[in-house]
């Protein structure tokens, strides 16, 4: 087709149309932590609605039944940190006094003067990367606060939103995009059902085989562990780490036990604990994941590291329903 005969109007609305998405995504880039916390709040929201599904089928209604579920969530949460800080404090306070000596050791292993210094600054500057959320306790509690009351509006009323988004679809594609909304629905709840259920058992398991290896700070390194376990890949090793770490201080051959150990937790964990919890309904590539953890890290942190997986779980639902089985016409299965 000949360039000139485009019309006048059909190029000012394909460049309005660039311009529009040039400014979104400049929009989004600026704005990306609401977004991010937005998803995490759909996420909970999402399982919330499930307990709250339940507690409306005994006539409570939902706009009760969503805040009692947060609210007995977060007072469960706040008696087990209460019930554990003061083992938590004091194992907190045994590995700050242990893994600088670690680190001590390890600069001195490598060379002493110059590099030394060079070390101890990278090392720093893997701790910025790896925990940017620290240095902001009171923008990390607003954003808690806001993803729980995120998660109460959905579950209390899923409908409206649910309708909303389908509001914005033409009649005919109507039924085809709430089917598409219902499966994204069920993915993510059995993602994160089955996350928060393995930090659980990962959690517990590993303080408990820590304590039987008489590993300094064995509890905190076991709730660590849980808390880590919702980055897939990533996560886990750098959980290891410093157990590792503090086992090294001890011995070389407690140190190689509780690498075996880590090593063995996590095979069991990815090749029978998640596949059982998922029930192999949550089809990702292990290499996408890997790449999505990296690549949301790189670019926006820890809390892009929390969302990759669920969001490449979404694009990849709707993915296969819109264009892989609409579209190119294959049969795939894609969801429950």
């Amino acid at each position: 087709m000949d360039i000139r005969s485009i019309s006048s109007s059909a190029a000012l609305r394909v460049a309005a149309i660039v311009f529009g998405l040039l400014i979104a995504l400049r929009f989004l880039w600026l704005a990306h932590a609401i977004f991010i916390v937005t998803f995490l709040g759909i996420l909970l929201g999402l399982a919330v609605s499930r307990a709250a599904d339940a507690l409306e089928r005994v006539r409570i209604p939902r706009s009760v039944g969503a805040p009692l579920v947060i609210g007995v969530g977060v007072a469960l949460i706040v008696t087990f940190g209460v019930t554990l800080a003061p083992s938590l404090r004091a194992q907190v306070g045994q590995l700050a006094t242990e893994l600088p000596k670690l680190v001590d050791q390890a600069e001195r292993w490598v060379q002493q003067g110059g590099l030394r210094a060079e070390l101890g600054k990278e090392l720093r500057g893997s701790f910025r990367f790896l925990f940017p959320l620290v240095s902001s306790v009171f923008g990390a509690i607003g954003g808690i606060v806001l993803v729980l009351f995120i998660a109460m509006y959905i579950a209390a009323e899923p409908g409206l939103y649910r309708e909303g988004i389908l509001h914005l679809v033409p009649h005919e594609r109507r039924e085809r995009a709430r089917e598409v909304v219902q499966t994204l629905g069920v993915t993510l709840r059995q993602w994160l059902v089955a996350r928060l259920i393995a930090m659980v058992v990962i959690g517990v398991i590993t303080g408990t085989a820590l304590a039987l290896l008489k590993i300094k700070g064995a509890i905190a390194l076991g709730v660590l562990a849980g808390l880590l376990e919702f980055v897939p890949y990533f996560g886990p090793i750098a959980s290891a780490i410093p157990a590792i770490g503090v086992a090294l201080i001890d011995s070389p051959e407690k140190a190689l036990s509780v690498a075996i150990f880590y090593f063995v937790m996590q095979q069991l964990e990815g090749n029978l604990l998640t596949p059982l919890l998922l029930e192999k309904r949550l089809d990702i590539p292990p290499v996408l994941t890997i790449v999505a953890v990296a690549a949301l890290g790189v670019v926006f942190g820890v809390i892009g590291m929390l969302i990759a997986e669920p969001l490449l779980a979404a694009v990849l639902v709707t993915t296969k329903m819109l264009y892989v089985v609409d579209v190119v016409g294959d049969e795939v299965q894609v969801g429950t």
